[in-house]
């Protein structure tokens, strides 16, 4: 699907300077990194200070960009840089927008469950095309704000539902408390039942909250695809759809970001006879877990493109 007629011509003279202040900044940032004025410490340091008031007074809080690689290559997206900067390049993620290209087909129905404000939902909407669907969860309001603006600079409302709500084990109408992150706003989560997002560390919010399964039995069409990224709190959004992986079957896609939580996704997996492969950085978490029913030759639409050798997992 191509862009709306019109779109490439929306970038003001205001965000070019912008998008240009950030190419000078990452520019100046990477020679640095790399050693190259190292033999001379006052260029350096005249760097640090000129990147120092680039970061504080060119900018803005939010830009239009077009993303430059991945999944959503050419798509127009909201960000806030220089904190967005692997969004706006296509590099976030990238073993799991491979999935996605991999596994979606038109017509599908697709779940984004943490979706930030849409690098993965925005191009499995171009995948699945005018007869299929993508549902994108998102509890921070301002993600859903600016997913909701980057859905209609797409022109995908008709193919692509923003739903402001935590995806849980349990559904409640009067709200789950939900820790946002500061600076990373992909960070945040819900912090309840014992659970806090590994890296939140902004306000506590209440916003809603749903399960899987509630959200279908009130009329959502039912996933052949679920990609979550819920910051710690994986396992409770599988539990919170033992009738949608017992009956339909989805593939699944999960960030999971430690050992506790793998051990349990692991267990149940077994109980709802899913096969799995894990993408598994050096660090360890957060890792990348791949998951198919038994019965599915899922091995064989992933393996080949998405998993590395050696990469299987437990």
């Amino acid at each position: 699907m191509g862009l709306p007629t019109g779109l490439a011509t929306t970038m003001t003279m205001m965000d070019r300077l912008q998008l240009l202040a950030y190419r000078l900044y990452f520019a100046f940032k990477t020679s640095a990194t790399k050693g190259v004025l190292r033999r001379y410490p006052r260029a350096v340091r005249g760097l640090d200070r000129i990147k120092g008031l680039v970061r504080r007074h060119l900018f803005p809080k939010q830009v239009w960009v077009r993303i430059q690689a991945g999944l959503s290559q050419g798509m127009w997206m909201q960000v806030c840089l220089p904190s967005d900067a692997s969004l706006w390049r296509g590099e976030h993620d990238a073993a799991v927008q491979n999935a996605i290209s991999a596994l979606v087909r038109s017509g599908a129905v697709v779940y984004d469950v943490g979706a930030h404000v849409g690098i993965m939902s925005l191009g499995a909407a171009r995948l699945v095309g005018d007869l299929g669907r993508v549902v994108a969860f998102d509890g921070d309001p301002e993600n859903v704000e600016r997913l909701r603006a980057n859905a209609a600079k797409n022109g995908l409302e008709g193919r692509l539902r923003v739903v402001n709500a935590a995806v849980w084990s349990r559904s409640t109408g009067d709200g789950i408390p939900f820790r946002r992150g500061r600076v990373g706003r992909s960070h945040g989560g819900v912090e309840a039942d014992g659970h806090r997002p590994v890296l939140g560390d902004g306000e506590i919010v209440s916003v809603p909250a749903i399960t899987l399964d509630d959200f279908i039995a009130a009329g959502g069409p039912p996933p052949q695809l679920i990609k979550i990224d819920v910051e710690g709190g994986e396992y409770e959004v599988l539990r919170g759809g033992a009738r949608l992986f017992t009956t339909q079957r989805p593939f699944i896609i999960v960030e999971v970001h430690h050992q506790q939580a793998a051990e349990l996704i692991v267990a149940w997996l077994d109980q709802h006879q899913y096969c799995r492969n894990w993408d598994i950085p050096e660090e360890k978490f957060p890792r990348v877990l791949f998951a198919w029913p038994s019965d599915q030759d899922g091995e064989a639409r992933m393996q080949a493109r998405l998993i590395k050798p050696g990469s299987r997992g437990g």
